[in-house]
């Protein structure tokens, strides 16, 4: 008996360390299908800042290897979102003076207390990140949300080991960790009220062993700060505000060009351009179920066994 019991100990404690190890200690995984599957990928990106005033009817290409491309923290949000701003506040203290870009969305269908979003943010949010969202709260756009290079979510303000700052400073310390190197180029040609955009992606490559791997470009336009004192988060000036997003899928997805529309700036000129990478790799398996994983149970199932055994031959 006293066999079965420490075997029986052991399981109960590997289990969560198991679990520990599947979900992420500081951060829940930002990719599933629609199945509930997990997905391997990310995004990689840069920003350039645009004066629609001095750059109009010139053109300018900008280029960054993957190595020197920013942080990327995608932030879903909204105006009458007071833990978004609480939650936010602790986001900036984690980031201190590294090399972060902030990009939010704000939260836009059948939403009347926020001026800010659009369709095309509110799809690209959900088609690359909803599923983890639901999975975690029951629905696909809830703020604050916070989505880092891609892959990493802190959802809520539920924090996963002592505090959210410990959460955020984490997540952010382990850097780009995209498999590729390479490098993005993008041209943009502005003209009255629309610019065209030339993208190339085509010297992205993935690390050794990568075989299977897919690459979807987007284009973001974001306001760098808006005043609305209308917000009953009383925040008043709202900063990284996602205006449009476009995805900039071709036949071949490596490079191509696009033309569009200005979106209208809230106030201001502070217009900043962005071309981001989501990657994906292969799927892995996962189904984002709370019960212990196939192999856990395994393990438990073996060492049970084996005390059974055990205790039969004393017997």
């Amino acid at each position: 008996m006293r066999v079965f019991a420490a075997v029986l100990m052991t399981a109960m404690i590997l289990l969560p360390i198991q679990a520990s190890a599947a979900t992420g200690q500081f951060w829940d995984h930002a990719r599933y299908d629609s199945d509930g599957v997990q997905m391997e990928g990310g995004t990689i990106g840069f920003t350039t800042q645009w004066n629609l005033s001095s750059n109009n009817d010139t053109e300018n290409t900008y280029s960054s290897e993957v190595d020197d491309m920013p942080i990327l923290v995608e932030v879903y949000t909204a105006t009458w979102c007071t833990n978004c701003v609480t939650t936010q506040n602790l986001m900036n203290e984690a980031i201190a003076d590294s090399d972060v870009e902030l990009i939010h969305y704000h939260r836009h269908w059948f939403e009347t207390g926020d001026p800010f979003g659009s369709n095309s943010t509110e799809e690209r949010w959900t088609s690359t990140y909803g599923h983890a969202v639901t999975l975690n709260g029951g629905a696909p756009r809830l703020a604050p949300t916070k989505v880092v290079d891609g892959e990493r979510m802190h959802f809520g303000t539920r924090s996963n080991s002592d505090s959210l700052m410990d959460d955020y400073a984490t997540s952010l310390s382990r850097g780009q960790t995209a498999p590729f190197s390479g490098n993005i180029t993008f041209s943009i040609h502005q003209s009255l009220d629309s610019i065209n955009i030339e993208w190339n992606i085509s010297s992205l490559v993935p690390n050794v062993g990568i075989a299977d791997y897919q690459l979807d470009p987007w284009l973001l336009l974001v306001e760098e700060s808006a005043y609305f004192p209308e917000g009953t988060n009383n925040l008043e000036n709202y900063d990284h505000i996602l205006l449009e997003a476009v995805n900039l899928g071709s036949e071949s997805n490596l490079y191509g060009s696009s033309d569009v529309i200005m979106p209208s700036l809230w106030d201001g000129d502070d217009l900043k351009i962005a071309v981001l990478v989501d990657w994906t790799l292969e799927e892995i398996s996962s189904s984002g179920s709370p019960l212990p994983a196939p192999g856990a149970l395994l393990l438990v199932a073996s060492l049970v066994a084996i005390a059974n055994r055990t205790q039969s031959r004393k017997l």
